[in-house]
């Protein structure tokens, strides 16, 4: 019988996602629901929204590392890389990316993790076309000092539940809400 010796891709993103679901929910106190698609085809690996309220519905795209480089002497980094067919790159400002290093060690993400909207990831990830492809490289620096483009879309793995709130919270009634709304007899209510 062999032994295991590495954690495959697929087991790594499972273990990822479970990881986030885990942290969504117990960070926003059972008021995050998540559902994981049926089908991948909008390369979205959950939809997320408060509890009771669909008008502040996020699609998420989970990425992780399970190791950090050196971006200089004395810079930890997590370097993330992927590639996205063009025809299927989605620029919404309900579409998010999580990025995060998930320690083999201590079984868990390490601090801080990045939820980045998918625009600046498309604009700022070192996006390169190849063909029919978009690679793309995210780069961002794990130091707490740091600064660098990533480090306002930062949070603690333990604050991913309350920023995924107040990012939900802060969206406002897209074109599709605002379809709905025209119908006649319906009435918007929004809790605060």
């Amino acid at each position: 019988m062999s032994r295991l010796t590495k954690i495959s891709l697929v087991q790594q993103g499972v273990i990822a996602q479970n990881e986030f679901a885990k942290l969504l929910m117990m960070g926003s106190r059972g008021l995050i629901e998540l559902a994981a698609p049926l089908t991948d085809e909008e390369r979205r690996d959950f939809e997320i929204h408060i509890h009771g309220s669909y008008s502040s519905a996020l699609a998420v795209q989970v990425k992780s590392v399970m190791k950090l480089v050196r971006l200089s002497k004395n810079v930890r980094g997590l370097h993330c890389q992927f590639t996205v067919r063009a025809a299927r790159i989605v620029n919404d400002p309900l579409f998010w990316y999580f990025f995060a290093c998930l320690d083999p060690r201590t079984m868990r993400f390490l601090d801080p993790t990045f939820l980045v909207p998918s625009h600046i990831v498309h604009q700022q990830a070192s996006p390169v076309e190849t063909g029919e492809f978009w690679e793309f490289t995210v780069q961002a620096s794990m130091e707490l000092d740091s600064a660098d483009r990533w480090t306002p879309y930062r949070v603690n793995a333990l604050d991913l539940g309350k920023k995924a709130l107040a990012i939900m919270r802060q969206q406002t009634p897209g074109e599709s809400t605002a379809r709905l709304l025209a119908l006649p007899d319906v009435v918007w209510l929004q809790r605060h």
